[in-house]
């Protein structure tokens, strides 16, 4: 018989820059972006987008937290961790 059981799955936020004037510009992590330029994007220029996202416990996969809700076995939210229920057998 199947056993169901609820596994924590915690929850990589990631700073995303987006170059508001050149569009051909490709987006970077806010790390990678201090790395590159030695500075703080500038905020008339650049845009800052907050992404949350977890790792796909059935095929380890990346998914937006955003999207948890429409998955089947996604059971709850709390705090910097997602919630989901796994069956094995």
């Amino acid at each position: 018989m199947p056993a169901d059981f609820i596994i924590r799955v915690p929850i990589r936020k990631i700073t995303v820059v987006i170059d508001s004037q050149d569009t051909l510009t490709p987006e970077m992590s806010l790390e990678d972006f201090r790395r590159t330029f030695g500075r703080d994007p500038d905020q008339s220029r650049y845009r800052l987008v907050n992404l949350e996202v977890i790792t796909s416990p059935e095929d380890q996969q990346p998914m937006l937290v955003s999207e948890c809700g429409k998955y089947v076995r996604f059971v709850r939210r709390e705090g910097d961790n997602v919630y989901i229920r796994k069956t094995i057998g």
